[in-house]
C-alpha cells in the first residue's frame, strides 16, 4: 500500500474549504435578492466551510493515492526484484561530476599540504572517513582529508592545528573557495562548485608516540565548539577495519545512510558503520542484500536503546552515549514504523530507499 502525500490533503483541506465559503456566500446572495430582509447565516457559511474542507482533504487523498499507484516508478514483486531494486540504487549514488570535480580540489589540497609540510608528515596526505572505508554516497558524504604529523612535528595540537588552518586559510588559492572555517576536529574548506556548495573537511593528526606500527594519533579538539580535553585520540587503521564480509557491510551502511537521510534519523555515519560491524558478529547473517538489510535495521531498532558502542579507536569515547535518550527513542520508534510497512508491503522500499 502506497502512502498518500500529507501535503496533498493538506492542500485540498484549504481549497475545499475556500470553495465551499464562496459557495455558501454566493447563494446567500442569491437568497437575499429574492428575499431582502433575510439576514446572513453566520452559522451556515462556516458549516459550508467545514464541510468543503472534509470532501476536499478526501478528495484530494484518493486523487495523490490513485496517482501514487499508477505512476510508481518500482513494482516490487519478489525477493530478486527486491536485490535488484536495492543494487540499482546504490548504482546512483555512485560519485557524479559534481563528486569528481571535488576530488580534482582534493587532490589540489593534499598536493598543497604535502608540499609546505612536507618534511614534518608521516607520509603523504591521504583520504579518511567514508571515502577511506569505500561507504560514501554521492550528494550525502563530504570528502575528509587526514593529515598526520610526526610527534616531533609540534609541541602541542593545537599548535598543529592552527598553523594548518592559517596557512589554507591565507595561503591555499582556488578560484572556488568560498571560505576556510574552524571546526570541531577538522578545518572546513567550501567550495562552490557548479552552484553547489561542497565541504572538504581537513583532518590533522598528530603521533602519540615513536612505537613503530602503532599508529595512534591525536586530534585538536576545538574548546570552540566542544568542552573538556583539547585532544582526542583516534587510529585511522582501526577506524577503516571493517573485518569479514566487507563488501556485504559496506552495501549495507550506504543504505543505512540513505534511509537516515530521507527519515532525517540522528544517527552519526560512524556508529551506522560501528552498529552494522556488532550485527554481523552477533547475527548469523542470510546470503541475499535485502534480507541482511532488514536483519540490521531490526538489530539497530531492537539495541538503541541500551547499547554501548565506543570508538573502534578509543575505548574512552561511547558513540551511544553522545545520542540523548529522546534521539535514542525517535530512532526506534522510526525503524519500528519503516520494518513494518515493508513487511506489510514491499513497495515500501521505493518509498525508503528512493533512487538519487
Amino acid at each position: 500500500m502506497k502512502k498518500t502525500n500529507g501535503k496533498s490533503i493538506e492542500t485540498g483541506f484549504v481549497i475545499g474549504g475556500i470553495l465551499g465559503l464562496m459557495s455558501n456566500v454566493v447563494c446567500q446572495a442569491e437568497i437575499k435578492e429574492e428575499n431582502p430582509d433575510r439576514k446572513f447565516d453566520f452559522k451556515s457559511l462556516i458549516l459550508a466551510g467545514i464541510l468543503g474542507s472534509i470532501i476536499g482533504a478526501v478528495s484530494f487523498g484518493i486523487i495523490d493515492f490513485l496517482l501514487s499507484v499508477f505512476t510508481s516508478k518500482e513494482e516490487i514483486l519478489d525477493e530478486r526484484d527486491e536485490i535488484s531494486y536495492l543494487a540499482s540504487v546504490l548504482k546512483t549514488y555512485e560519485p557524479n561530476e559534481v563528486d569528481r570535480e571535488v576530488l580534482i580540489k582534493g587532490r589540489r589540497i593534499k598536493n598543497a599540504i604535502n608540499e609546505r609540510f612536507g618534511f614534518d608528515l608521516l607520509g603523504r596526505a591521504t583520504y579518511q572517513g567514508s571515502k577511506a572505508v569505500g561507504t560514501a554516497l554521492s550528494g550525502l558524504s563530504d570528502l575528509d582529508i587526514l593529515i598526520k604529523f610526526k610527534k616531533t612535528s609540534f609541541y602541542q595540537t593545537r599548535e598543529m592545528y592552527f598553523e594548518l588552518y592559517n596557512f589554507l586559510k591565507h595561503n591555499f588559492k582556488d578560484p572556488d573557495l568560498i571560505s576556510v572555517r574552524q571546526q570541531k576536529v577538522s578545518i572546513g574548506l567550501i567550495f562552490n562548485i557548479k552552484g553547489s556548495e561542497e565541504i572538504i573537511d581537513v583532518v590533522p593528526s598528530l603521533r602519540t608516540d615513536f612505537e613503530k606500527g602503532k599508529n595512534d594519533y591525536h586530534l585538536y579538539k576545538n574548546p570552540i565548539f566542544s568542552r573538556g580535553s583539547t585532544k582526542l585520540k583516534m587510529n585511522p587503521h582501526k577506524q577503516k577495519d571493517l573485518g569479514d564480509f566487507e563488501k556485504e557491510k559496506i552495501e549495507v551502511i550506504k543504505l543505512v545512510k540513505i534511509l537516515k537521510s530521507q527519515e532525517r534519523l540522528p544517527l552519526k555515519s560512524i556508529l551506522i558503520t560501528e552498529l552494522t560491524k556488532r550485527a554481523f558478529e552477533e547475527i548469523k547473517m542470510p546470503k541475499e542484500l535485502n534480507q541482511i538489510l532488514l536483519k540490521v535495521l531490526e538489530y539497530i531498532k531492537d539495541n538503541i536503546l541500551t547499547i554501548q558502542v565506543k570508538s573502534p579507536d578509543n575505548a574512552r569515547v561511547s558513540l551511544t552515549d553522545l545520542i540523548p535518550f529522546e534521539e535514542k527513542k525517535e530512532i526506534k520508534n522510526v525503524l519500528d514504523k519503516v520494518l513494518s510497512n515493508i513487511k506489510y508491503n514491499k513497495k515500501y522500499l521505493v518509498d525508503y530507499f528512493p533512487e538519487k
